[in-house]
């Protein structure tokens, strides 16, 4: 089984990318990114880039949670992008129709440059 999800951090200006990598489950992961999202506005991180490619599953629960941290984000006025979905991640997050909700592009420089930052 594969290990729980990781997460690595780096900024491109006042955008945050988030790498995240493993299972997004209902479970320690959920927390994990809740409290990752959570210490991102509580620093006023509040343009942020979910970059997916390394995230191996996502149940139901994780979709939920990303939609609901969303939310928080846009709270703060800022917003969240998807970047690099898997084939698997864009039909669990087109079956909950939140390809809808969500801007994604397929490489993390896209979404980046979508906030108005230009990547070297």
């Amino acid at each position: 089984m594969e290990s729980q999800l990781t997460f690595a951090e780096h900024d491109a200006g006042d955008v945050t990318v988030l790498t995240m990598a493993g299972r997004m489950l209902l479970d320690d992961g959920d927390l994990a990114f809740r409290k990752q999202i959570h210490a991102l506005v509580d620093r006023g991180r509040v343009k942020v880039v979910l970059d997916m490619a390394g995230v191996t599953y996502i149940d139901s629960a994780g979709i939920g949670m990303i939609a609901g941290k969303f939310k928080t984000i846009r709270e703060r006025g800022g917003d969240m992008k998807l970047a690099a979905l898997t084939t698997r991640g864009q039909r669990v997050f087109g079956m909950a129709k939140l390809l809808l909700m969500f801007e994604t592009f397929d490489t993390v420089a896209e979404a980046v440059q979508s906030f108005g930052f230009t990547v070297r």
